[in-house]
């Protein structure tokens, strides 16, 4: 049963103490709240949430140290971006946004534009000087 709400999330600085204090007790606090996150999830997304927390935990139990655990998580993280990120060029193109798609890389360096119009600024002359 969940006792905290997803807006009653305590600051960094309790959770922080707490984890220093009674590592026990944020533990239990953290499995809490990620299990009322969940649970508070339409139906139809619980499944897929359920899945990637069990990888999380596994990543966590099977790391050597807390910075293993963060470093392989990380990864995850940015594996699924870049998928979503070629799934999101994908249906671009195919929905024939060709520019829009190409225009939105996120810097990752793939595609730079063909030519840019330079516009000179000069600075205004007063009244006076004229």
């Amino acid at each position: 049963m969940c006792t905290h709400h997803s807006t009653a999330l305590p600051s960094h600085e309790i959770l922080s103490k707490l984890a220093c204090d009674d590592p026990q007790a944020f533990e239990a606090l953290r499995e809490e709240l990620v299990a009322c996150f969940i649970g508070e999830a339409p139906e139809r997304i619980r499944p897929r949430l359920c899945g990637i927390q069990f990888r999380v935990d596994a990543i966590r139990r099977l790391s050597r140290t807390p910075l293993g655990a963060l470093v392989k998580l990380q990864a995850m993280m940015w594996s699924s971006f870049l998928r979503m990120d070629e799934e999101l060029q994908c249906f671009a193109e195919s929905a024939g946004n060709r520019s829009w798609a190409r225009s939105k890389q996120f810097g990752l360096g793939r595609v730079s534009p063909k030519s840019a119009r330079i516009i000179e600024f000069r600075p205004r002359v007063s009244s006076e000087r004229r």
